[in-house]
């Protein structure tokens, strides 16, 4: 059908290169136009809501909008998860949602619903396509799809698209056109308000997860400039850019009970991982506290902020002044020498197995060209506190927008298809059961994948809150349960290893195969949270 054919045209001819397709009918004149172009890649999976979070993971790993093509009714509905973590999470996708055409709706007709806005609150912007008009519609209301994607802050869009029968089998042989421009002209921040934040000497800067990589290195020259301490997400890539400013165990040291209190707040990106820097700065308050970044939306839940500018790193950075106190950052990093030694001297006093060995033990052999994906729960708050690469990697990954728990593995299978490279994905035991689905997209990857599950029989996360001395407490929220993976993983022909020790062998072999292989790590969650509370009191132990 020729209109499907314009969709899919200007759709390439705007950049978007990933066609993600969940087999179905309706949706047919939409797969037939992406199948005549061979130079695009095609993705098909056959669960809609695992294709959702793939198609966020290539858009990540691309940098570019992918587009998914779904049939209508309840596949439309399963997409409603990924399209909630790509809205908090600022990633473009284009959804092509399939629909009947107005005449079948309420009326009755087999798999019709109403699909118009049914994702309202989570996409940049949408439309409800009719079954035919001229070209310039088609092809227009496409490059509008991509323009609103692609703004600041980027997201979600939806295009619901009519077709009716029947369908033509064969794609249509057409002349493929060209990009439509659409662009609307940038205001530039105004930062004439900076001078007030000048007359500070002890100033603290903070980095949540960034707009674009690029943003990092402005705010590592800021920091070096005026010998500021940084405290940097692990989303924000800064670790596997090591600089002297950087505090590696601030999160240890806010536990510690340290005394250090900053003149001044600088906040770069989106909020951090760490909980007790989050308590910490509510401690602060009011101390002065300035938020820069490009997004209009407000970042900042504890409603904290003194002070806001919308402006990039890179333009702000440069006009940044403020006076130096020598003694500033030598007090952070003697801090930082001591939880050091202490966090090492006790992962020496305790070896037996957790998941904080573990990633003391990716950091030390993860190759450099390898991104990390991180599940959310335990898996993300481990590797914030010990997952420090000793070779540079190619950055950590977590869907952060929402937190949730599922299309974890679907996303760092489209991640890694999307970066064109091999990639490790550490995922909790809980995180993986929601999403066995995706086990199917590590045979698709192009480059061997790396799943490791960290398997503690149950919820690990919920033992590090007040709940845990309920009596109901494993009845409701431990979760707990017997299954181990090895079954999933020889179902779907994947290479598999167990270990409740030092995997070091076992993920060295998996670093070398070639091939996408899952590595089950067993280990208890009852010790896993007793092992930290005892490193938090030997931390505070310092204090004193």
């Amino acid at each position: 059908m020729k209109e499907a054919f314009w969709m899919i045209d200007q759709l390439v001819q705007q950049g978007v290169n990933h066609f993600c397709i969940a087999p179905g009918s309706r949706n047919t004149p939409l797969a037939l136009a992406a199948a005549q172009y061979p130079d695009v890649n095609i993705h098909v999976h056959f669960d809609e809501r695992g294709l959702g979070f793939y198609t966020m993971g290539l858009a990540q790993g691309s940098a570019a909008p992918a587009a998914i093509i779904a049939t209508s009714g309840t596949a439309v509905g399963n997409l409603l998860p990924s399209v909630m973590e790509a809205h908090h999470s600022s990633v473009p996708m284009i959804l092509l949602t399939a629909d009947r055409p107005a005449e079948l709706r309420d009326c009755g007709a087999n798999q019709t619903t109403d699909q118009v806005k049914i994702f309202q609150p989570f996409v940049r912007w949408q439309a409800d396509l009719p079954p035919t008009l001229n070209e310039g519609y088609f092809r227009s209301m496409m490059a509008q799809a991509c323009f609103h994607a692609q703004q600041n802050p980027r997201g979600p869009v939806q295009i619901n698209c009519q077709f009716r029968e029947p369908f033509q089998l064969i794609g249509p042989s057409l002349p493929k056109g060209s990009p439509i421009q659409l662009s609307f002209p940038k205001l530039k921040p105004d930062l004439s308000a900076l001078k007030p934040w000048e007359r500070f000497t002890k100033g603290l800067i903070l980095i949540g997860r960034l707009d674009s990589p690029e943003s990092l290195l402005p705010i590592l020259q800021l920091a070096e400039r005026l010998q500021w301490p940084i405290f940097a997400d692990l989303l924000t890539h800064a670790r596997c850019h090591p600089t002297h400013e950087q505090i590696r165990h601030f999160d240890w040291i806010l536990k510690s009970g340290c005394e250090l209190k900053p003149d001044m707040i600088l906040h770069f990106g989106e909020r951090v991982t760490s909980k007790k820097t989050l308590e910490w700065l509510q401690e602060l308050h009011p101390c002065p506290y300035l938020h820069v970044d490009p997004r209009p939306s407000l970042l900042d839940p504890a409603r904290l902020q003194t002070g806001r500018i919308q402006a990039n790193a890179s333009e702000f950075c440069p006009l940044f002044e403020a006076k130096t106190d020598p003694d500033w950052l030598k007090s952070w990093k003697e801090w930082d020498r001591q939880i050091d030694g202490t966090v090492e001297s006790f992962f020496a006093e305790n070896p037996r197995f957790t998941e904080g060995h573990a990633m003391r033990i990716i950091g030390e052999i993860l190759p450099s060209h390898y991104p990390v994906f991180l599940g959310n729960g335990m898996p993300i708050r481990d590797a914030d506190h010990f997952l420090f690469p000793k070779n540079s990697c190619k950055g950590f990954f977590v869907n952060r927008g929402l937190t949730g728990i599922d299309g974890n593995i679907a996303t760092a299978a489209g991640l890694s298809n999307g970066s064109n490279a091999p990639l490790l994905a550490f995922i909790g035991d809980q995180a993986c059961l929601h999403d066995l689905n995706s086990f199917a997209l590590l045979k698709k990857t192009k480059y061997p994948l790396t799943l490791i599950v960290s398997n503690n029989y149950g919820s690990g996360i919920f033992h590090h809150l007040p709940i845990v001395k309920c009596p109901h407490f494993e009845k409701y929220w431990g979760a707990a349960h017997d299954w181990n993976f090895e079954d999933i993983a020889r179902m779907f022909e994947l290479p598999y290893v167990r270990t409740d020790s030092d995997p070091r062998e076992e993920l060295s072999d998996a670093f070398q195969s070639g091939k996408s292989s899952v590595v089950e790590i067993i280990t208890s969650r009852h010790y896993n949270h007793q092992f930290q509370m005892e490193l938090t009191e030997r931390c505070q132990q310092i204090l004193v």
